[in-house]
């Protein structure tokens, strides 16, 4: 059996997350495609069946310190305790100026965008 370098991948329900995956498994990678609400999978579960990638995904909240933890035990017990690559892409934009935006959805988006980022690399 080929050893795959792993990859692990947040935001991987749409856009760039998605496109990153599908690139990683193109190109050899055993690669872990996590999104929060995995209800969310199907295109990527149709592309990875139709091109015969090693695609797995896995449900993973970047806010969510248990989500995390769980994710990264999942997979490292899958893997033999490999995680080669981590691509923190959940992320998302939060537009308007300050004074107009409510101080709940600045910290929310700090919730995902900063600390999210620090909690999965960790």
């Amino acid at each position: 059996m080929k050893s795959h370098k792993v990859a692990l991948v947040t935001g991987s329900s749409s856009g760039i997350g998605y496109e990153t995956s599908l690139a990683l498994a193109r190109d050899g990678f055993l690669t872990f495609a996590t999104m929060r609400n995995l209800n969310k999978a199907e295109d990527i579960k149709s592309a990875t069946t139709k091109e015969n990638l090693p695609i797995r995904t896995k449900q993973l909240d970047v806010t969510d310190d248990m989500s995390v933890k769980n994710a990264v035990q999942t997979i490292s017990s899958e893997t033999g305790g490999r995680i080669d690559v981590l691509v923190n892409n959940a992320g998302y934009v939060l537009s308007g100026a300050f004074e107009d935006l409510a101080i709940d959805e600045i910290k929310t988006q700090y919730e995902t965008n900063v600390f999210g980022l620090i909690r999965t690399t960790q």
